[in-house]
């Protein structure tokens, strides 16, 4: 096994581990255990525990997102933008999946470091920023757009929250039907 595929290795592997043991009960010995390396292999990629669990909790995930985020097609209305994000996660593979997984528990505060959490939710508000960016396209009044984005949010958070946290499958029409009724309630004048 060449370094690259080791440094591979030990990240999927803390995936499967941290999502079913959570951050305080995992161990940097479990992990270089099933990556089939050894604890100072580990070590030579990351310092402790936690820039472990940074990597793939944060790193991995910021990348993730920002992979998905460029493969949606933008030249089309609104809904079927955010109609895009939210199939996409329906459909994002096992490691994907993990990692999403576990970014979302520590968003949460359910398990995780503070230092990471605290970077998740930095994260996390800014994008509250870019969308109402995003949805000042359907929204001129500015004191309806704060009230439409974060409520726009908070619709989305929850079907991740199906999707990635309860394994729930969204149907097509309920997904398209709670993003249109949002966008018909704004609509502007």
């Amino acid at each position: 096994m060449d370094k690259p595929d080791i440094k591979e290795t030990i990240k999927r592997k803390a995936v499967e581990i941290f999502s079913e043991k959570g951050f305080h009960g995992t161990t940097i010995r479990e992990i270089a255990k099933e990556a089939g390396c050894s604890v100072p292999m580990l070590y030579y990629y990351y310092n402790n525990k936690n820039s472990l669990f940074e990597e793939v909790c944060y790193n991995e995930f910021i990348l993730l997102i920002e992979r998905l985020n460029t493969s949606v097609t933008l030249n089309v209305p609104l809904v079927d933008i955010y109609y895009q994000a939210v199939k996409q996660r329906m459909e994002l593979n096992d490691y994907d999946k993990g990692v999403y997984k576990l970014s979302m528990k520590v968003w949460l505060g359910f398990d995780g470091s503070k230092e990471v959490r605290d970077k998740i939710v930095k994260w996390e508000n800014n994008r509250l920023e870019r969308t109402k960016r995003i949805l000042a396209k359907a929204c001129d009044d500015p004191e309806v757009l704060p009230v439409f984005s974060n409520i726009m949010v908070r619709i989305l958070e929850n079907m991740m929250e199906k999707i990635i946290l309860l394994d729930e499958k969204i149907s097509d029409g309920e997904i398209r039907n709670e993003i249109n009724f949002m966008m018909e309630s704004v609509k502007k004048k």
